[in-house]
């Protein structure tokens, strides 16, 4: 019996490039006949033609699978999604954009008999990406790296395979805020990393804004680190020896010259000071009370409108 690959895709106002998106996997789908297929493409609240375009490939191609979802659950939502109703030995989740070349998939098949469990795709270079844009990408790697003690291999992209007993094990996690990227190699099961050049987009343009991929940075490293909260102590720590040895320097100078503590402007800028570091540490405390706050509301990460082949 044949090997299933389920290949799980979101997709969010992406109409431009569904149909070269279909062309391509069903020729590699085609060409690799020792393995059968599923698609499952996550529709994520788009306000364009995508799902109907969608629904027409799957009246043409039993493979190709349609969760509809009621709004836009952002990407890790639609992953989890699709990877809840996927069936497959092995699970391959791409982007819809074609800036994970569907061509890649034989290869992390072959990684993945191999015996790897978790296969992923790592971006030695990034067409039609800004300058600005590769530098935060590898400042992002380099400070969540060292941020979780290296669990972070860099500029991996979500574009991968994972064995079904790791999609399923993510399956059973509970969290709300999902850095997936990060759950899947946290899961601690055997990895790889197969190194390709991100084409740019095939058309139209991205739908992660500057804001979004800001967000999703944030996440990960509260998602993986405690480094901020550590911070708090250790500003704490330094704010208060640092009072101290000023008070001390206050009663030396009044004790041995008589001379008074300095006025006016010394007082309003520790007091700027210390203000800006307490709510600085409010902030950081908010972040981690924000997402303990979205574990106990206990909502779905995702709620399915409409399934078509599933």
């Amino acid at each position: 019996m044949k090997k299933l690959i389920s290949i799980v895709i979101p997709a969010y106002n992406e109409e431009d490039v569904i149909d070269e998106l279909a062309k391509r996997l069903k020729a590699v789908m085609d060409k690799n006949i020792k393995y059968a297929f599923e698609v499952i493409i996550i529709e994520n609240g788009s306000v364009d033609l995508s799902f109907k375009k969608l629904s027409d490939i799957n009246k043409n191609d039993s493979r190709f699978n349609v969760l509809r979802l009621s709004r836009n659950f952002g990407c890790d939502g639609a992953i989890s999604a699709g990877l809840k109703y996927a069936k497959g030995d092995a699970a391959v989740i791409m982007n819809a954009d074609l800036q994970d070349p569907p061509e890649m998939i034989p290869n992390f098949i072959e990684k993945w008999e191999e015996g790897y469990e978790i296969v992923y795709g790592m971006i030695t270079k990034r067409e039609g990406v800004s300058f600005i844009r590769k530098i935060i990408s590898s400042m992002f790697y380099e400070i969540i790296n060292r941020l979780t003690g290296g669990l972070f291999p860099k500029n991996v992209s979500d574009f991968r395979l994972t064995d079904k007993k790791v999609y399923q094990a993510i399956n059973e996690f509970a969290e709300k805020n999902r850095f997936l990227r990060g759950m899947i190699i946290w899961t601690g099961f055997s990895q790889t990393g197969i190194p390709f050049d991100r084409p740019a987009r095939f058309a139209g343009e991205s739908k992660a804004s500057f804001g979004e991929i800001w967000r999703t940075a944030w996440n990960g490293i509260y998602a993986f680190s405690y480094f901020p909260l550590k911070i708090v102590t250790v500003l704490g720590i330094f704010l208060s020896i640092g009072s101290f040895a000023v008070i001390i320097l206050y009663i030396s100078l009044f004790l041995i010259f008589g001379r008074q503590v300095p006025g006016f402007t010394t007082l309003i800028t520790l007091i700027l000071f210390l203000f800006g570091m307490l709510f600085l540490i409010l902030g950081i405390i908010g972040e981690y009370l924000s997402r303990i706050y979205d574990e106990v509301k206990q909502r779905p990460n995702f709620i399915i409108k409409e399934k078509i082949g599933l």
